[in-house]
């Protein structure tokens, strides 16, 4: 690669925040995220050196768009996989790695959720669905009514359906 070619790239990717955006809009990487710069500056990487093979390829069978956008998927996915490697086995919190990319991309749509509900949502979520406790249990440790928690479920239901 010559340093013409990788000059034009990165000129190509800071014009072209559009289709990076969209990569991590279909990734279900968003700005509400803590490390989304990190995924931004990887997408950044990644659309040079896609650039820089699209344009080394003989005959290339597909559009340069489709040919990068494909290339940022790829690397979103791998890069948050690296992510999850390293505070599996380094950070302070296991968390279970996805085998798949529908695992993978169910895990970013949860997290996102969680991400949008309000702290009381957030228990109920987590009490009623991911604790599999009990309506009554949850009441007791909510300190909340029955009707209460059918009212604020609902509301739950409404948010989830929204955001799906």
């Amino acid at each position: 690669m010559t340093n013409q070619l990788i000059n034009t790239a990165f000129n190509a990717a800071l014009n072209d925040k559009k289709l990076i955006g969209g990569a991590l809009k279909h990734c279900h990487i968003t700005r509400q995220r803590s490390d989304y710069d990190d995924f931004f500056q990887e997408c950044l990487l990644a659309y040079v050196d896609a650039y820089c093979q699209y344009e080394q390829l003989p005959a290339p069978q597909i559009s340069r768009n489709n040919y990068l956008y494909t290339k940022l998927c790829q690397r979103i996915y791998d890069h948050w996989r690296k992510n999850q490697c390293y505070h599996k086995y380094f950070g302070n919190e296991a968390t279970v790695e996805p085998t798949t990319n529908a695992d993978l991309i169910n895990h970013l749509i949860l997290e996102d959720l969680v991400a949008e509900l309000s702290i009381v949502e957030n228990q109920i979520f987590n009490h009623l669905y991911l604790q599999n406790d009990s309506v009554t249990e949850t009441c007791r440790q909510l300190k909340i009514s029955r009707s209460a928690l059918y009212r604020r479920r609902a509301k739950l239901f409404k948010k989830i359906h929204h955001f799906i």
